[in-house]
C-alpha cells in the first residue's frame, strides 16, 4: 500500500545551527535550490516547492550520508533536504558551509522511501509471524461489547474458516471480546464471550467487517446545561470502538473526533446532527495519539511518542484523510498540545524542544505559525516537563503548567515570560474560562488539588476539596459557568465555577482521561479507559 503524501508543505526541525533562518529552515538550503534551478534551468525558491523538510545530521564522511557516493575524510556536519517539485522527490545534502552539494536521488514521492515506513501488516495488533493477509483494521479490541453485523455469525471452536461451528449468532447479540486478535487465513480473529459460551469469531475478512462494536443509544433532545439543571444529569449515549481516550470537538460542535488506537490507526468521527451516532472511519497512516482539533476547520494535529507533530485535513466526504503539515518538534514524546483560538497558531510542548532559537531547550514549548509553517516563539524557563498548556480566549497569552510545580503565563507572539505561580506540586491539567475570567489549575496533591486563579492577575480565588485525587482533565463549559473535572479513579464532578459548589458527581467504571462541553453546552463528553466515550446530558424539559 502507498503512504499518504507527507504534506502540501512539511519540515523537520532538528538540532539546527545559528544560521538557521525565522522561517524554519537553515540558509542552506539555498545551495540546494540554486543546484536544483541549475538542473531544471528554471527558477526554483521555497514558494514553488510542494513539500519540504529538513533535518541536520553529523554525517561520517563527505559522502554526506549518500550511499552512491564515495567519501573520504572525518565526520562533518550538514544537511539532508527533501524537496518536492513537479511530482519529484530530490533527495539533496549539503554540508555546513554549503561548499558540498550533492544531488542523492531523486524519485516519484508515490516509491520513495522518505515518507512513514509501513508496519508488516495493515493491522498493527496483528503478529510479525502472521501469514497471509493484508489484515482489515480492528474496530474492536478486548474488553468491549461487539455486535454481528450480518444477520448471524458463526462462533467456532478454532481460529479458522473451516473450525467447527460452536453455535450461531444472531443479530443483536452481545459479544463480549476476551482475547486476541488471533491474523489467519486472511481473517481477524478475536476469542470471544456469548451467552455463556468461550469461541472465536471473526471480525473481519475477504474484504469485508463481520462485527461491529456494540451502538450507542440514541441521543434525546437535551437542555443547555447550567448549575440549575446539571443536578439532573444523566448518560445519555456510550459510544464504542478501537480507539484512545482522547476527543475533540469541532467549534460548530457538530462533527466528535477521536483518534483509534493501535490496530484502528484511524480518524473516528461522529456525526452530531445523526439520532445515533455511527463514526465514519477515515484511515490513516501510523497510529495517532494526542490531539487537538484545529478550530475554525476540519483539520485536526496529532502528537506523537516520538515528539513528531502532524496536521491533518478530515472529512467524511473522503474515504482517508490528507496529512497536510509534518513537524519533528520535539526529542521525546509530545506532552501537551493546544490551538490559539483563531486556529492561526498551535502550541506543543514535549522533553526537548527542536527549534534554532538561542534558548535553553529542556522543557521549552514551542509556538508555531502556521500561515508561515514557522517557529513564532519558544517558551522557556520550565524545569520539569510541560503537562498541560492553554491559549487565553483572546490569543494574547499561553498559560503552561509543568511537573516543576510552576504555572507560568507567556505573551503568545513574542514568547516572553508574563508571569509565574509556583503551586507546589506537579501540574496536571488547566484551562481558561471562556469569558477569560479565570484560569482553573489541577496538581498532582491529594487535597484540593483543584484552583481557580485570576486570569489578569495570577491570584487564587478558590480551591475546590475534590472528592478524589489524580485529576486527570477539566474543562469550563461555553458560557464559562460550569467547571468539570475528571480523575483517573473514574469520577468526574460538576462545579459552579461563580459560587464556587459542587453541582453533582458521577462515576465510570474506568479511569477517566479526557472531559469537555460541547462547544453548544448540550453534553458532557467523558473518554475512559475499556475503549469508551460516554456522553451526558440533560432532557429538554428537566427541572
Amino acid at each position: 500500500m502507498r503512504t499518504i503524501l507527507r504534506g502540501l508543505l512539511a519540515m523537520c526541525l532538528l538540532l539546527a545551527a545559528a544560521q538557521s533562518l525565522g522561517q524554519g529552515a537553515p540558509a542552506q538550503i539555498n545551495a540546494a535550490l540554486q543546484d536544483l534551478s541549475a538542473r531544471l534551468g528554471s527558477s526554483v525558491g521555497l514558494d514553488n516547492l510542494a513539500q519540504w523538510r529538513w533535518q541536520q545530521t553529523t554525517f561520517a564522511d563527505s559522502a554526506l550520508g549518500c550511499p552512491t557516493i564515495a567519501g573520504s575524510g572525518g565526520a562533518v556536519t550538514g544537511y539532508s533536504f527533501q524537496l518536492t517539485y513537479g511530482g519529484i522527490v530530490y533527495d539533496y545534502r549539503v554540508s555546513a558551509d554549503s561548499a558540498n552539494v550533492i544531488l542523492c536521488s531523486q524519485a516519484d514521492p508515490l516509491s520513495t522511501s522518505v515518507h512513514v515506513p509501513q508496519a508488516a501488516h495493515s493491522n498493527s495488533l496483528c503478529p510479525e509471524s502472521a501469514t497471509g493477509g493484508p489484515y482489515m483494521r480492528s474496530r474492536i479490541n478486548v474488553g468491549m461489547d461487539a455486535q454481528p453485523l450480518g444477520a448471524s455469525l458463526e462462533l467456532r471452536g478454532h481460529p479458522a474458516p473451516d473450525a467447527q461451528v460452536l453455535r450461531q449468532i444472531p443479530a443483536g447479540t452481545v459479544i463480549r471480546i476476551t482475547s486476541g486478535p488471533d491474523c489467519v487465513d486472511d481473517f481477524v480473529w478475536w476469542l470471544a464471550l456469548v451467552g455463556g459460551q468461550i469461541g472465536y469469531i471473526a471480525e473481519a475478512g475477504a474484504n469485508q467487517y463481520l462485527v461491529e462494536p456494540w451502538p450507542p443509544n440514541p441521543l434525546p433532545s437535551r437542555d443547555v446545561l447550567s448549575p440549575q439543571l446539571t443536578p439532573f444529569l444523566r448518560e445519555f449515549a456510550r459510544l464504542r470502538g478501537n480507539f484512545l481516550p482522547e476527543h475533540s470537538w469541532s467549534s460548530d460542535g457538530l462533527t466528535l473526533v477521536v483518534p483509534g488506537a493501535p490496530g484502528s490507526d484511524s480518524l473516528w468521527l461522529y456525526d452530531l446532527r445523526e439520532p445515533v451516532l455511527r463514526p465514519e472511519i477515515l484511515i490513516v497512516e501510523g497510529q495517532l495519539s494526542s490531539l487537538a482539533v484545529r478550530p475554525g476547520s476540519a483539520q485536526a494535529v496529532f502528537g506523537e511518542a516520538d515528539g513528531t507533530l502532524s496536521l491533518w485535513g478530515y472529512s467524511a466526504a473522503s474515504s482517508a484523510p490528507s496529512e497536510l503539515l509534518y513537524l519533528n518538534a520535539h526529542g521525546g514524546a509530545v506532552s501537551a498540545l493546544a490551538f490559539s483560538p483563531d486556529g492561526a497558531r498551535l502550541v506543543s510542548a514535549g522533553p526537548l524542544a527542536y527549534t534554532s532559537f538561542a534558548v535553553q531547550r529542556d522543557f521549552a514549548a514551542i509556538v508555531w505559525d502556521l500561515s508561515r509553517v514557522a517557529q513564532q516563539a519558544v517558551l522557556s524557563g520550565h524545569q520539569g516537563l510541560i503537562r498541560a498548556l492553554a491559549f487565553s480566549p483572546d490569543g494574547s497569552q499561553v498559560a503552561s503548567g509543568a511537573d516543576d510545580g510552576a504555572l507560568r503565563f507567556w505573551d503568545a507572539s513574542s514568547g516572553a515570560a508574563q508571569a509565574s505561580v509556583v503551586l507546589g506540586a506537579p501540574i496536571v491539567a488547566l484551562d481558561y474560562s471562556p469569558d477569560g475570567r479565570l484560569v482553573a489549575v489541577a496538581t498532582a496533591r491529594t487535597a484540593e488539588n483543584l484552583l481557580l486563579l485570576d486570569a489578569r492577575t495570577g491570584v487564587q480565588v478558590a480551591s475546590y476539596p475534590l472528592p478524589t485525587p489524580g485529576v486527570t482533565a477539566l474543562d469550563f463549559s461555553p458560557d464559562s459557568q460550569l467547571l468539570a473535572v475528571g480523575a483517573a479513579q473514574g469520577l468526574f464532578t460538576i462545579w459552579d465555577s461563580m459560587r464556587h459548589s459542587l453541582l453533582t458527581s458521577g462515576g465510570t467504571e474506568a479511569g477517566i482521561h479526557d472531559i469537555s462541553f460541547s462547544p453548544d453546552g448540550t453534553l458532557l463528553a467523558v473518554s475512559i479507559d475499556k475503549y469508551a466515550l460516554l456522553l451526558y446530558g440533560v432532557p429538554l424539559g428537566s427541572g
